[in-house]
């Protein structure tokens, strides 16, 4: 039918549009946080956009719901302001016909979002957390810039590498400075390659024929030691836990799980599924025929409903994790209040009647 096209003409297009500014923004926002902790060392450079790309598949399906809601919210009010919802009520059709085709399109939305709440986000949390491990241990050795002065452990230690072989990766003029016990330490020497010990697999830097200066600035005790071969143990990245947190874990295996935290993770994923169609409803029930009421305040009180329905699922979750609800309970109590309550609000927008029963007595003064 011409209302189900146009209907979801407008609000994918209008969707879209959102999207593309608020993930806009939110990557700026993401690459500069990104950019400043590949600054001081904590991420590899060169995974900053890989990052960027993985933080956004675990976040998007948070940020496509609103964006829904968002959509449908500015459609329905451009239709009323050029008075296109009182033409189609005219016609006979009234808010409750637009559900069908707003439906059908949080269903679409909804599978786009279970996928990614159940498996690709998750995915993208491990992804993310083993490569920057597997990039900070890479770039503890093999990240060496000729000619330039390298800080690591956040300016603790320095090192400067004159050249590096382009046959056999030999480090040559090599000058090193670092902080051992209180006491500052210079290291030079002519020359020097990385090595892995076969037992243990620890990483050294071997330096061969230099010199060491150690001592503490302000005090004339100052030693100097020549060598032949002189081995620095690079420090590893430490590594986190094996063990993957909960909102890590794939969903066939919370599902195998009778952990209570499991069956929290499962019910937290799935409501970002259930609250779809309760946004929808929400929407359609914030769209009013009276073009005089106020546009700001229509809108401001939708988006407060949003919010104060996130903050209650977020409450609720609370309540999961602490304890103080069953896990069978979920979260489906928060999103059945929220759609009983949308519910009536579009019944009685329907119905042009006030959200508030009011005696006949009351309503005639």
């Amino acid at each position: 039918m011409i209302l189900d096209r146009a209907i979801t003409r407008e609000v994918t297009y209008t969707g879209i549009g959102a999207t593309v500014v608020i993930m806009t923004i939110f990557l700026v926002a993401r690459l500069v946080t990104l950019l400043s902790q590949a600054a001081r060392g904590d991420v590899p450079a060169d995974l900053v956009f890989t990052l960027l790309g993985l933080r956004l598949v675990s976040t998007i399906d948070v940020l496509l719901p609103i964006m829904f809601y968002l959509a449908i919210l500015m459609v329905m009010d451009r239709m009323i302001r050029e008075n296109e919802l009182s033409i189609w009520a005219a016609s006979g059709i009234g808010l409750m016909r637009f559900l069908r085709p707003l439906l059908v399109m949080g269903g679409v939305l909804a599978f786009v979002i279970g996928m990614l709440s159940l498996y690709l986000a998750p995915e993208a949390d491990v992804k993310a957390k083993s490569l920057k491990e597997e990039g900070l241990e890479r770039a503890m050795v093999t990240a060496v810039t000729p000619g330039v002065f390298n800080e690591v452990s956040n300016g603790k230690a320095v090192y400067y590498i004159e050249d590096v072989g382009i046959d056999d990766n030999t480090l040559r003029g090599i000058f090193t400075y670092g902080i051992n016990q209180q006491r500052e330490g210079v290291v030079v020497a002519d020359y020097g390659f990385q090595q892995i010990d076969a037992t243990t697999g620890d990483r050294f830097v071997v330096l061969k024929d230099g010199s060491r200066y150690e001592g503490v600035p302000g005090n004339a005790d100052y030693r100097k030691i020549d060598f032949e071969t002189y081995a620095i143990r690079v420090k590893p990245v430490e590594h986190v836990s094996s063990n993957l947190y909960p909102k890590e874990m794939p969903f066939d295996e919370l599902l195998a799980s009778e952990q209570r935290e499991h069956k929290v993770e499962i019910q937290w994923r799935l409501s970002k599924v259930a609250i779809i169609p309760v946004l929808a409803v929400l929407a359609l029930a914030f769209s009013s025929l009276d073009v005089r009421r106020g546009r700001m305040g229509k809108m401001l009180m939708a988006i407060g409903m949003y919010f104060f329905y996130s903050n209650m699922l977020g409450f609720g979750h609370a309540l999961l994790k602490t304890g103080k609800l069953e896990p069978w309970v979920g979260l489906w109590w928060v999103h059945g209040l929220f759609l009983v309550f949308g519910w009536y609000m579009l019944v009685q927008r329907e119905s042009a009647k006030s959200l508030i029963p009011l005696p006949a007595r009351l309503r005639r003064s």
